[in-house]
């Protein structure tokens, strides 16, 4: 790994401090232009395509027995809600 010292223009400055306060998890300014210099010298061959991460799903071990709660995941969640008598603010 190589230390590099850089100075940004006031407006690159101030558009990296704002989108990094806008996301939830803290970013770190050196690791938010390593990600953006990755992408813009792999998308101009420089750098060897990096692989997408892909999400893994684990399924439960014990399903909810409804077959369809993709499409009617809202209705299931409210009879469930209601059966159960769960407050509707810790849904």
């Amino acid at each position: 790994m190589q230390f590099l010292n850089i100075t940004l223009s006031d407006a690159i400055a101030k558009a990296l401090k704002a989108y990094i306060s806008s996301q939830e998890t803290p970013l770190k300014e050196a690791a938010v232009v390593e990600t953006v210099l990755t992408e813009f010298l792999s998308e101009r061959g420089y750098l060897p395509l990096q692989p997408q991460k892909s999400l893994r799903l684990t399924p439960a071990p014990k399903g909810s027995g409804f077959q369809d709660t993709l499409v009617n995941h809202d209705k299931i969640m409210a009879e469930q809600a209601f059966l159960q008598k769960i407050p509707p603010k810790s849904l």
